[in-house]
């Protein structure tokens, strides 16, 4: 008995109070997925519209969807053992519920847009935020413009800015794209009309616009005029203007658009002194780079393209100096 090891007695009878918190419930789980797969306590069957049928927990779906848990709280849906998912991908649902129940998801060209629409309904914030990441990584000139669509659909606020600069970005090459000519009027309007497209010259734009309108001549030609008033011909070069636009077919036949060629031949023959009425057709994007010449901006080779801002001011006043001058004159 001497050898046995004393246990000190306690100073002061307490009430006592051991915490256990479990590491990880990833076993739990595990075991729920297990019975899933063997269809054991599962409550709620989910019919796609291909007929196919996938098993689940409602208590676990709730747990992980608020659009589940709404079904499953609020609506009729909670008294039913069988749901009909409508327009849903079957493939994408079956991988959407074994995420819930594992935590593990797989993404890929294939899958995603699927798996970005039904998760975005199930409102599975991280997925959909995976399947986003995903795209973004993708971003590329042939596909820019399906993914900029798809994060408009879905309301994918960070894709769809990031996708909207890498086109203004890389526009030459986006264009270039079979994408670019299954764009709607609209959505050709709105990017050639921005202050934010990069591109080596207006001429470019212009290239563009006529490429569009051929791929469709029939039901495209009547829009050429409303496309033509956002290409900012101006600042094309006169010999460009002279040789290509003069020339191109579907501006001889078009009353307006022969207007804006001849509006832009006149802002190139201004003299020093004239007064240039501004216009969002002679006013450079955002980003264009460019030389002030003659009271007018004139876009420069692309290795000797400047833009300074200085001399633009010095440009503006000087032109309302002397606009204030013929109105004293007058």
């Amino acid at each position: 008995m001497e050898n046995l090891k004393q246990i000190p007695e306690s100073k002061k009878c307490e009430q006592a109070k051991y915490e256990y918190i479990k590491s990880s419930y990833a076993g739990m789980f595990e075991v729920l997925q297990s019975l899933r797969q063997d269809e054991v306590f599962c409550d709620i069957k989910l019919k796609t519209d291909d007929k196919k049928i996938i098993f689940a927990h409602k208590v676990v779906l709730a747990s992980a969807s608020p659009y589940f848990h709404a079904m499953f709280t609020h609506f009729s849906e909670r008294n039913h053992d069988v749901v009909v998912m409508k327009q849903l991908d079957s493939t994408a649902l079956q991988v959407l519920v074994n995420f819930i129940y594992t935590g593990k998801i797989v993404i890929n060209e294939e899958n995603v847009r699927d798996l970005l629409s039904a998760a975005n309904l199930l409102q599975l914030q991280e997925v959909k935020e995976a399947c986003c990441n995903f795209l973004q990584s993708q971003l590329c000139s042939t596909n820019c413009f399906s993914i900029n669509a798809i994060a408009d659909l879905h309301s994918c606020t960070e894709l769809l800015t990031s996708s909207e600069l890498y086109i203004h970005q890389h526009f030459s090459e986006a264009a270039d794209g079979d994408e670019f000519l299954s764009l709607s009027s609209e959505e050709v309007i709105k990017l050639i009309s921005s202050d934010k497209l990069i591109v080596p010259s207006e001429e470019k734009v212009f290239e563009s616009v006529i490429r569009w309108v051929k791929h469709e001549l029939g039901t495209r030609k009547c829009i050429l005029p409303q496309l033509m008033k956002h290409v900012r011909l101006p600042l094309a070069s006169k010999h460009y203007i002279l040789k290509k636009v003069v020339e191109e077919p579907l501006i001889k036949n078009s009353l307006v658009c022969k207007d804006y060629v001849i509006e832009a031949l006149h802002f190139h023959l201004l003299k020093s002194d004239d007064i240039i009425p501004p216009n969002n057709r002679n006013t450079p994007r955002h980003r264009d780079n460019v030389i002030l010449d003659n009271c007018g901006y004139k876009i420069a080779s692309r290795k000797h393209r400047i833009f300074h801002e200085d001399a633009m001011s010095r440009f503006v006043e000087r032109c309302r100096q002397q606009r204030a001058y013929r109105v004293r004159r007058l």
